[in-house]
């Protein structure tokens, strides 16, 4: 694996196919693009990661995204997210893990798109939501 395929493989699952359609072959790629953004960590792959959630959990393997996360520089990951959760056509299981996300590097920057998780028909991403603020220390709106 290098950085090449790595981006390639992420552009071409913006998101992934959900739990049911998801094959092991995605899995072990997914993964294998993870552990290779761990060791040779890239601003470009965050968003990427990001728009990867498909709906469900991924047999797994989003929660463990993070861990590619804490190897990026702050900022750089806190204004992937920003961009992501301002992204008014995202589908749901993109919002609700990068509201996990947020939830993990809280930075006032995230406000108005986790204002937009908040107001979710989707009790899950709602409470990803209120948690986030609650961590970010401010009201919510």
């Amino acid at each position: 694996m290098n950085k090449n395929q790595a981006i390639k493989f992420l552009r071409s699952h913006q998101p992934m196919p959900a739990a049911p359609e998801i094959t092991q072959a995605q899995v072990d790629t997914y993964d294998e693009v993870r552990m290779y953004f761990i060791k040779n960590p890239d601003s470009r792959s965050i968003e990427l990661f990001l728009r990867s959630f498909g709906d469900g959990d991924g047999l797994g393997m989003y929660q463990l995204v993070e861990d590619v996360f804490y190897q990026c520089e702050k900022p750089d990951v806190v204004s992937g997210i920003q961009t992501v959760l301002e992204d008014l056509s995202i589908p749901n299981g993109v919002r609700y893990w990068t509201t996990q996300a947020a939830a993990a590097f809280p930075d006032d920057a995230l406000r108005n798109g986790l204002s937009l998780s908040l107001a979710s028909s989707n009790e899950d991403i709602r409470e990803a939501a209120e948690l986030a603020f609650e961590i970010i220390g401010t009201e919510k709106p």
